[in-house]
């Protein structure tokens, strides 16, 4: 069972949203729709939902909070002058489970002074997690639930470092530190590496933490056959079929899912080390990401969700996508499912084409046919009506005529087959004067 989830959250004058609300299930939802329609600001919503467990934690500011940009916008007409006023308050409300607790909570801001004048986790979410958090710092085998927003800045925005060092001991909470940033943390995971291969070595037999770590990587990155970090060259380095390569030397895609898997697997094994090898397997949470189809082929597309599956079975994810791969992909399962912003009652998507997926749940016309055939088709369609106009017109009519016509072909000269097929259109309404520049 999944130890702290989201069941429920509604949201009011948050982004762009009124009001609205989503039903969140345990294992893997996908959000879809067009761009403005609110996917990025659910994630964030989420965000500010699960970062009030950390009120409760000793490392509260690791916590993202109701900033006053998250306040939704109203255009305000007043006589021949418009502003635009942020509504208040803004509010997420939430009920899911933690740590076996049925539990509900608030968190709002009241006011445009830029201050959180309530952050109601309502006393069940709250005591729940000062019982938890007493439990941990005790030092019992108390398990933490991992958190972690990716944004699509992971890769842009990442944080680079030559020369990783390795890390001190430190808290278990230590696991949420910057669990909400957009960048993808490159030197803390090849800090955590290089610490924990060192510590295999000098005590002369697999460390749990990494190998929980190692295996969750191999699970979400096809093909790969080994993952460590060499000492000698102080790089982390991947294995796959005929090839070693570098962490630095990989492309884009396989980065982004290395250091994803890696970034859940060691934050699993910083916030509960005492489960080891199956830190990844046995640790609960909540897992946000924006864009998952952000820098992967579609071979990729197609394995992702099932890949992250495996790897984390006990954590719930929320992801965003535009790409009809992964919306094929999504398993038919219970604890999934595709949540479209655009109709959420359209049709099942399971065991469709990605053309029937493309055209139905994501609204776009003949996916089939490039844009560009649309667009010539269209001007065909323009060009034969004009042509239907020749008769009785006068020499002055017909020459107009002929500059219409010549507009219409002239976006698509450089497709011969195209030309020809209205030129002889042309010719057969005996329209094709010296005056026509565009015709081959």
């Amino acid at each position: 069972e999944n130890f702290m989830r989201i069941d429920h959250i509604s949201l009011r004058n948050f982004a762009c949203f009124e009001e609205s609300d989503l039903h969140l299930t345990p294992r893997f939802n996908l959000i879809v729709g067009d761009n403005g329609t609110g996917k990025t600001a659910w994630l964030n919503a989420i965000a500010v939902a699960a970062g009030a467990l950390m009120n409760s934690f000793p490392y509260s500011q690791f916590a993202k909070r109701i900033q006053r940009r998250n306040a939704r916008l109203k255009l305000i007409e007043l006589g021949e002058t418009l502003t635009i006023e942020p509504q208040f308050p803004v509010v997420v409300q939430c009920s899911g489970e933690l740590d076996g607790t049925e539990v509900e909570w608030v968190r709002d801001l009241l006011n445009d002074g830029g201050r959180v004048a309530r952050a109601n986790q309502q006393k069940s979410l709250h005591k729940v997690g000062l019982l938890l958090a007493e439990r941990v710092t005790a030092g019992k085998d108390a398990v933490l639930p991992v958190i972690l927003f990716f944004g699509t800045g992971r890769l842009w925005a990442r944080k680079e470092e030559q020369h990783p060092q390795t890390l001190q001991p430190g808290s278990r909470f230590n696991g949420y530190r910057d669990c909400f940033q957009p960048a993808l943390h490159t030197p803390r995971l090849l800090r955590w590496f290089r610490t924990e291969e060192i510590s295999a070595i000098q005590h002369g037999k697999a460390i749990g933490a990494l190998e929980a770590c190692r295996l969750a990587i191999r699970s979400c990155v096809p093909d790969s056959k080994r993952i460590f970090f060499d000492i000698k060259r102080d790089e982390l380095m991947l294995e796959l079929p005929n090839r070693l390569l570098p962490f630095s030397y990989l492309s884009d895609g396989f980065r982004n899912m290395v250091t994803m898997a890696a970034d859940i697997a060691v934050r699993c094994a910083t916030l509960n080390p005492h489960l080891a090898a199956d830190a990844a397997l046995q640790t609960p949470g909540i897992v946000l990401i924006d864009e998952i189809d952000l820098h992967l082929h579609p071979k990729w597309q197609r394995r992702v969700i099932n890949d992250l599956l495996v790897a984390f079975p006990k954590i719930q994810f929320v992801a965003t996508t535009h790409s009809p791969f992964i919306i094929q992909s999504l398993p038919p399962t219970d604890g999934v499912q595709l949540l479209n912003l655009d109709d959420p009652n359209a049709e099942d998507f399971r065991n469709k084409s990605v053309e029937d997926i493309t055209e139905e749940v994501q609204g776009v016309e003949l996916p089939q046919r490039s844009q560009r055939w649309m667009d010539m088709m269209k001007a065909a369609e323009e060009y034969y009506a004009l042509l239907k106009q020749t008769d009785g017109k006068l020499p002055g009519e017909l020459q107009e005529l002929r500059r219409k016509l010549d507009e219409l072909s002239l976006p698509f000269s450089d497709d011969p087959a195209y030309q020809a097929l209205l030129k002889s259109e042309r010719v057969a309404a005996g329209l094709n004067g010296e005056a026509n520049q565009c015709d081959p």
